[in-house]
């Protein structure tokens, strides 16, 4: 006896009931210097373009698309890994070092450090080169 499950069947239909989803922009940045498109999954640093993994893009989009708003290492884990903390906080600041460290003397500064909390993105922190 075959068994059907509707969330898989809607999943895997050929046809889709729903409209397509609108073409994700690219995230604003109030530093004109840095651009995410979350389209292209590119990231262009004054005009030279970044090659970053996969979860590098999505924790920067992350914290560019929210300016100046803190972010826990659970939130960060939550929203950008998409599974719970279990504690291991080397895994974000080995992954902020490693964006950081890409973005260059000018820009590795805009991602702040706050203290037993977590990060957050301040392009008021961003040096002119």
């Amino acid at each position: 006896m075959a068994v059907r499950y509707r969330r898989l069947d809607a999943i895997f239909s050929d046809h889709t009931t729903a409209a397509p989803a609108p073409a994700p922009r690219p995230v604003p940045s109030p530093d004109p210097g840095l651009v995410v498109d979350p389209e292209q999954r590119t990231v262009t640093v004054d005009g030279h373009q970044l090659d970053l993994p996969y979860l590098e893009f999505e924790l920067l989009a992350h914290l560019v698309g929210n300016p100046l708003r803190v972010h826990s290492r659970r939130q960060l884990m939550e929203s950008v890994w998409g599974r719970p903390d279990t504690g291991d906080t080397r895994t974000i600041a080995t992954h902020i070092a490693r964006i950081r460290r890409k973005l260059g003397p000018g820009h590795r500064e805009a991602i702040a450090t706050v203290r037993q909390i977590g990060y957050k993105y301040d392009p008021r922190l961003v040096r002119a080169a």
